[in-house]
């Protein structure tokens, strides 16, 4: 992953944040309001629920699904995408998916390294 300060560059970000195992805000950047940015919580407990319904899917499937590394929901003006313990705010129209996906995966590390719940 690159470091929040460039993620924040890449087209549609707003805001970009890394949270703990515990639900704690590690580090953020944006100007993004503070109430938004409180999500980190709400983003664990979703990491969990997702690797729960990947368990599940991995066991009635043939195909493995196992371990969760990630996950998006696209709102009509807003997204979120979280890897890890990194979540980025996107504005879902103008939003480059593709290079953010890249960057929060595919790049070397600069932070705290992702979990895989």
């Amino acid at each position: 992953m690159i470091g929040l300060d460039r993620l924040l560059k890449t087209k549609g970000v707003v805001a970009a944040g890394q949270f703990s195992e515990d639900g704690k805000i590690i580090r953020q950047v944006s100007d993004f309001p503070a109430d938004m940015m409180e999500t980190a919580e709400l983003c664990l407990r979703h990491n969990r629920v997702t690797a729960d319904f990947l368990t599940t899917l991995n066991e009635k499937s043939a195909r493995s699904w196992l371990p969760l590394v990630g996950w998006a929901v696209w709102g009509a003006k807003r997204s979120i995408v979280v890897i890890g313990n990194t979540r980025v705010f996107v504005d879902t129209t103008r939003a480059d998916y593709n290079q953010l996906i890249v960057d929060l995966y595919s790049s070397e590390a600069t932070g705290p390294r992702p979990m895989n719940y």
